[in-house]
């Protein structure tokens, strides 16, 4: 071989390395997820797994209160179709948390409203965050020892 048909072969060898480097690193179409709304992202069950105390505070679910101690076991359970379920677990609130109702989101969905079936007052939590294991709500609790706006970390069950 002459070294002219040796450039050309490295020359060809060279724009297809480049040209299969470049159509490798093109994404494929289709091929991504659809991103979640808060609202589907939202509709699981949940289970307690931290609370944080106000303004930046550590965990507290570990205090022998006993408003901390009956919340740490439950589980909440919110459906697509706009209903959800408490469930109480071991330690039973006085009164008790359990029951059911219906959810939504309002406030431009930086809030979720929770309406009890057979009346009572709506509770209402602030979403702080929610992504596909941890749901993050900051709820006012006035009736312990320490009261202010806690933070309630939930996890996917």
């Amino acid at each position: 071989m002459n070294n002219r048909t040796i450039s050309f072969v490295k020359l060809t060898s060279i724009i297809i390395l480049a040209i299969c480097l470049f159509l490798g690193s093109c994404k494929k179409g289709g091929t991504e997820a659809p991103q979640l709304t808060k609202k589907e992202l939202l509709a699981n069950k949940w289970g307690v797994s931290d609370l944080l105390a106000p303004n930046g505070g550590g965990s507290v679910i570990g205090l022998p209160i006993d408003e901390i101690k009956c919340l740490k076991d439950n589980f909440f359970t919110l459906s697509a179709n706009d209903t959800y379920t408490i469930d109480e677990g071991t330690v039973v609130c006085n009164p008790s948390s359990a029951g059911s109702g219906t959810w939504s989101l309002i406030e431009n969905d930086t809030m979720i409203k929770f309406v009890p079936n057979g009346g009572g007052a709506p509770l209402l939590f602030t979403l702080v965050d929610v992504n596909s294991t941890t749901l993050k709500v900051s709820y006012e609790i006035k009736d312990i020892p320490l009261p202010g706006i806690y933070t309630i970390v939930l996890t996917k069950q």
